[in-house]
């Protein structure tokens, strides 16, 4: 027969078992990442139902540049063992390929779906531009789990990060990031929603016409954004070759330089635009406000196109951001 003080014990050993138990479960849910296993299943952003069966993925293959850098901004990057050629940010992928310990699986527009497959992926992470749509049919019919992301709006490159975060069992540093992202951009249009909005135009390479963004871009999107106008606004389609005549027309306030591979490779410098025939009776080269920022960060539907909102903001607006 048990005595008092052991009926005693017994209950007190007890009630340490179950709050230490309570306490390890808090701990998964509050203090770190939820902890889940087992097959999930999403919608992806071609309205596909696709399950993920080794959840979360151990081993990531990415065939968009974007993707790649919201997989390593998520803290998965060891987990990617294949990208595609054109991948090159955060500079881990490339100090990880040239080591020969993450391999390319070829260009964007042509991947290689045996090397693909052969690396015996968990996940993939595809775009759903025509120029992937047959990679992504092969890869789906060969068995591979592919989630394709397809952004076209800043809200969409946020949603996309909350769902890699999703697919990947990050939902916890996902949210955080797409927080953080959507308290910069509600600061930058508090500061710029009672102010002028200049004439902005953007162009990123020239060949006989200019090479600039139209309504369909993200550029578009974070230059109103970022409190300016897009002379080009009212074309339709996202990349667009225009003229002098046309750029005259319109008298950009601002002038920016979208620099990058494609500038680069034409010399497209502000030297080379004040030096056009015709171009110093634009107000942007007459008041010197030709700028340059960086190609990816005005283009890339990742975390680094909030710094390209940023960039936009500073040099439209530099009376409101110092």
């Amino acid at each position: 027969m048990l005595t008092k003080p052991t009926v005693k014990l017994a209950i007190m050993l007890s009630l340490l078992i179950i709050v230490s138990v309570v306490g390890v479960v808090v701990w998964q849910f509050y203090g770190h990442e939820k902890v889940t296993t087992g097959p999930i299943t999403i919608i992806d952003d071609m309205g596909r139902n696709v399950t993920i069966t080794n959840y979360p993925p151990q081993r990531i293959v990415s065939l968009v540049p974007s993707c790649t850098e919201i997989l390593f901004a998520l803290g998965v990057g060891d987990k990617v063992v294949g990208v595609d050629e054109t991948s090159d940010y955060p500079p881990e992928v490339i100090e990880r390929v040239e080591a020969g310990n993450l391999t390319t699986v070829g260009k964007y527009s042509q991947i290689n779906v045996e090397l693909v497959v052969s690396l015996e992926p968990d996940l993939i992470l595809a775009s759903g531009a025509k120029v992937q749509g047959a990679v992504v049919e092969r890869l789906v019919e060969l068995g591979q789990t592919v989630v394709v992301l397809y952004p076209e709006t800043f809200s969409d490159v946020l949603e996309n990060i909350l769902l890699v975060g999703k697919v990947t069992g990050q939902v916890d540093k996902a949210e955080a990031l797409v927080a953080d992202m959507r308290k910069k951009a509600q600061e930058i249009a508090d500061k710029t929603k009672n102010a002028s909005r200049p004439r902005v135009y953007v162009e990123y390479y020239f060949d006989g016409g200019y090479a600039t963004y139209g309504s369909k871009s993200f550029v578009n999107e974070l230059i109103d954004m970022a409190g300016g106008i897009n002379i080009f606004a009212g074309f339709e389609g996202a990349y667009i070759t225009t003229s002098t005549e046309e750029v005259l027309k319109a008298n950009p306030e601002i002038i920016i330089i979208a620099k990058g591979k494609m500038s680069m490779l034409c010399g497209l410098t502000p030297e080379t635009i004040k030096s056009r025939p015709g171009w110093s009776q634009i107000s942007a080269v007459q008041n010197d406000r030709i700028y340059e920022i960086g190609e990816d960060l005005l283009v890339a539907k990742g975390p680094r196109l909030i710094k390209g909102l940023e960039e936009l903001a500073k040099v439209i607006h530099p009376e409101l951001f110092s």
